[in-house]
Formats: C-alpha cells, structure tokens, sequence
C-alpha cells in the first residue's frame, strides 16, 4: 500500500497541482491503471485487490485526509501507515450531487512559525516587494494558507519570485508555488489590471536568476536565515 500511496502522491503534485487535471479524473486514472500486477500467485493478487481498494477509498471518500499529506515535504511508511489507521477509524465524506469529487484546495504544502512569518513579513517590506505602505503578517497569513479571495499587488515581480525559490531551496515550501499562486490568483500586478501567471512567474525568475542583484542575493540571504 506504502508504494501505491507513494506513487499517488507523485502523480497528484504531478497532474493535480502542476498540470490541473480534474481531481476525479486523477483518481479514476490512477485506480485504473494500477488494477493488476504481474504475478499469478493468488495471495498476491488478493493483497493487491485489498490494497487498491483502500487506495480507492483514501482518494475518494478521504480527502481531507490526503491532502496535507500529499502536500507535505515528505511522505513515509510511518505515514502511511497512519493514514491507514485514520482511514479504518473515519468517516467517509459524501460526494458533490454533481457526482464529482470536490479537489483539494490550493496550499504550498508550508507550515510557518510566527518568528519565520515575522521574517518574511520583515523581507517583504525591507524590500518593497508588494505595493502596499507595509505588509502585516495577516497578509502573508491570508497568501501562505491560500485563503479564497485573497490577493495583492505586486510591486516587482521578479523579487517575489525570487523570494518564493529561495523559500523552495530552503525546503519551506513545494516546488509547484508558481502553479498555486496562479491558480489561487493570489498576486495582481503593479499596475491592478491582471493576475500574475505561472509563466510570468517562471519568466521573471529566469530573468533574475541570470542577473541577481544585490537585492535579489539579499532576499535570499533573509529566507536562508530564517530559523529553523
């Protein structure tokens, strides 16, 4: 069950928060694709037949279950086998009446601390990074747990986005942060007239990463800093 759950998790980060598949479809793909194993032996295939079938029911009836799980920096057996124990002891969550299962919601798979909030609360403002007199942590709260509705000007793109890989390179955050704030269209640009996209994301970092300047190696000194 361990690598069932593990290969799920990879194609959910995968299809799910990068590419935008349609969480349903993501499931029946998955349990589909995964029915039968090679081996002739009974017990196997009976093992095997159990084991898709809790998979099945995590992904379907237990979503609130696996996605912080799938979000998290790690996932191991001893998660794993949590999970199954939960599972065994929850109940189920029905699904929409249109039949579809509801997607996780949008998150960066983060867990700050108030002193590390307060540090990237203290970057954002040293240096200027959303067009706002300052940014108070309920800000970066309301970004960082992708809270519905929420956005806010940006003041140099390519500084945010710099920010954000320096948060992925010191393991704060996943790497799929340019699809979630995308999706979530949590940043709207200098001027208000449009969100900010994955790919103007993706762009700004390659620009800065090809000419870091003394800001840029700043913001990144500040996040590398931030305690653990």
């Amino acid at each position: 069950m361990f690598a069932l759950l593990s290969e799920a998790r990879e194609l959910y980060l995968r299809d799910v928060i990068v590419g935008g598949k349609r969480y349903s479809r993501y499931v029946d793909d998955f349990i589909n694709s995964h029915r039968y194993i090679n081996c002739n032996n009974a017990i196997c295939q009976n093992c095997h037949e159990m084991n898709i079938h809790i998979v099945k029911g995590l992904l379907t009836e237990c979503v609130y279950l696996i996605q912080p799980l799938f979000t998290a920096p790690a996932f191991s057996f001893e998660k794993c086998m949590e999970l199954r124990r939960l599972y065994d002891r929850s109940e189920s969550l029905p699904l929409h009446t249109d039949g579809f299962i509801k997607a996780p919601p949008l998150s960066f798979g983060c867990n700050f601390t108030q002193e590390q909030m307060t540090g990237i609360v203290s970057c954002a403002n040293t240096y200027h990074l959303f067009c706002v007199s300052a940014v108070c942590i309920e800000d970066m709260e309301a970004l960082f747990s992708c809270k519905e509705g929420f956005h806010i000007r940006v003041n140099n793109i390519r500084h945010v986005a710099i920010l954000f890989d320096a948060l992925l390179e010191n393991s704060f955050i996943q790497p799929y942060w340019q699809s979630v704030l995308d999706k979530g269209r949590f940043l709207l640009s200098k001027d208000g007239k449009r969100f900010i996209s994955a790919s103007s994301l993706s762009s700004a970092l390659s620009a800065i990463r090809s000419n870091m300047g003394a800001a840029a190696y700043s913001i990144k000194k500040a996040i590398g800093q931030l305690e653990r």
